[in-house]
Formats: C-alpha cells, sequence, structure tokens
C-alpha cells in the first residue's frame, strides 16, 4: 500500500525539492511578506470605505474609528519601511519604495 501511494503522489522527492531550491531565505521571506502587505492593504481600503459608510449612516465615531484604524493597516508597510530606515536597517526584506 505504501510503494502504491508513492507512487501515486509522486514519491517523496517532490517535498524535498523545496527545500533544495536555489532561492533564498531573504527572496523567500520578501514574497511571502509581499503577499501579506497586498491582502493588508486591500483589507485597509475596505476599512477606510466602511468607515465612510458609517459616517453616511450617522455613526460618525464608529466612521472615523474605523477609517483611522483602515489607514494605519493600508500603511503598515511604509510605516515599518520610515522606522527601519530611521534605525539604521533600510535594507529590509520587502521594499516599499525611496522616500523622496
Amino acid at each position: 500500500m505504501k510503494t502504491i501511494f508513492l507512487t501515486k503522489v509522486g514519491g517523496v522527492l517532490p517535498l524535498l525539492a523545496q527545500s533544495t531550491s536555489s532561492t533564498s531565505l531573504t527572496s523567500a521571506t520578501s514574497s511571502a511578506l509581499g503577499i501579506v502587505m497586498l491582502i493588508g492593504f486591500l483589507f485597509g481600503t475596505l476599512c477606510v470605505i466602511s468607515g465612510g459608510f458609517a459616517i453616511r449612516r450617522g455613526d460618525a465615531d464608529s466612521g472615523k474609528m474605523s477609517i483611522i484604524g483602515g489607514l494605519i493597516i493600508a500603511g503598515a508597510p511604509v510605516i515599518v519601511k520610515a522606522l527601519f530606515t530611521a534605525f539604521g536597517i533600510g535594507s529590509s526584506a520587502v521594499d516599499v519604495g525611496t522616500f523622496q
């Protein structure tokens, strides 16, 4: 049964192929953090939009908090990059652009 399963799945080599690839840990971390930044930006944008709708409905306090939270979530990569640059570690794994 075990040999049938291994030949059907393709053996153990495809599982080990991921650990023996030529990519470095920094590039893999950069790709993963890039996906997280994209999801965070989309979620932050949705929070800002829902905050605008909450203000339109008349719930100003909840709307303002949602807008502020959405801006912090969407702008988190830029905030972290600014902190890294301020503390002298500007060559982080994920680059969000240059500050002018």
